[in-house]
């Protein structure tokens, strides 16, 4: 594989897991492209907040990768009295993303553009894993402590806070692509030595000074393979295969009926006979779904459709 700056493209939408030979440090590397052009092609956001969106899709599927379970992860933020009304970026079985984001049209662009508690001026931020409907686990949120700064910034704070693991965590995005490095300094044997334990700090102190050095336009081109023998030369790290990812939505006729539901059968006939046709969009990925007076028929005379275990909307 080629060590120049040319931009590699083998491996986007994909996720690779590494592991340091000898300390107990783990990291991915994921790199979007189709999948975060995909998001954004059914609305229009301003360009800060699409990179946001896509730094979000990055996030999501890395902490997804971790799961031990073909649940989702889900990073949502409901905004306060700014601009950013709310976000939500979700990986499903570790490999399926989706996202969107609201904004007030009437508030003005915060005049720092890259700090998530400006946009949602005083919002949360939170974390949540949803388990499978045949999982013993149950569904967990976490709050993530905003602070001024970057998506980064706040989310190597909240794997600190919560979960106790010193984290790394470098997110570099563009309108329509985004690379993540992420660094995990794991917990040490229980039966390790003094010396290694030093030994262990002083690796993990080594990779994050050698990660500090790491460019945008490093991060935005080069490959994992190539990124990874740049910066940890000193630190050989064993890469793993490739997990592909994709944008797909969780959009279906059956969530579409629910949502005509919401209106009682008299509001429903009376918006068929205004409009001849009642259509139900998704918001996610612009698919129409369309009823007609037969439609609409079969979906009064029906019972209603049985919740499906997808509780993100």
């Amino acid at each position: 594989m080629s060590d120049s700056d040319t931009p590699e493209t083998s491996d986007n939408d994909q996720l690779h897991r590494f592991t340091f030979e000898n300390y107990p440090v783990r990291g991915q590397w994921v790199r979007l492209t189709q999948t975060t052009q995909a998001a954004h092609s059914v609305n229009e956001y301003p360009v800060a907040i699409k990179k946001l969106l896509n730094e979000m899709f990055a996030v999501v599927a890395m902490f997804a990768d971790n799961l031990k379970f073909d649940g989702a992860i889900a990073l949502q933020s409901k905004g306060g009295d700014g601009a950013l009304i709310r976000t939500l970026a979700e990986c499903r079985q570790r490999q399926f993303l989706r996202g969107i984001a609201h904004l007030d049209a009437e508030q003005p662009v915060p005049q720092d553009s890259d700090s998530l508690a400006a946009w949602l001026g005083g919002g949360q931020l939170a974390l949540s894993l949803i388990p499978p409907p045949d999982a013993d686990q149950v569904p967990y949120q976490g709050l993530v402590a905003l602070q001024d700064g970057s998506l980064a910034d706040n989310l190597e704070g909240y794997m600190l806070n919560s979960e106790q693991l010193p984290s790394r965590l470098f997110l570099v995005s563009t309108p329509t692509s985004v690379t993540g490095l992420l660094l995990q300094r794991l917990p040490d044997d229980d039966l390790a030595s003094e010396i290694n334990l030093d030994h262990a700090d002083e690796a993990w102190h080594s990779i994050v000074t050698l990660a500090n050095t790491v460019s945008d336009e490093e991060l935005l081109h080069l490959s994992a393979e190539t990124l990874l023998r740049r910066l940890f030369a000193e630190h050989p790290c064993r890469l793993y295969p490739p997990r592909s990812l994709s944008y797909r939505c969780t959009c279906s006729r059956s969530k579409s009926d629910r949502t005509l539901r919401v209106l009682n059968a008299t509001e429903i006939e009376a918006l068929l006979a205004e409009l001849g046709e009642i259509t139900v969009d998704c918001e996610f990925c612009g698919t129409r779904y369309q009823y007609d007076a037969v439609d609409i028929g079969t979906l009064l005379n029906s019972d209603p459709p049985a919740p499906t275990p997808d509780v993100l909307h």
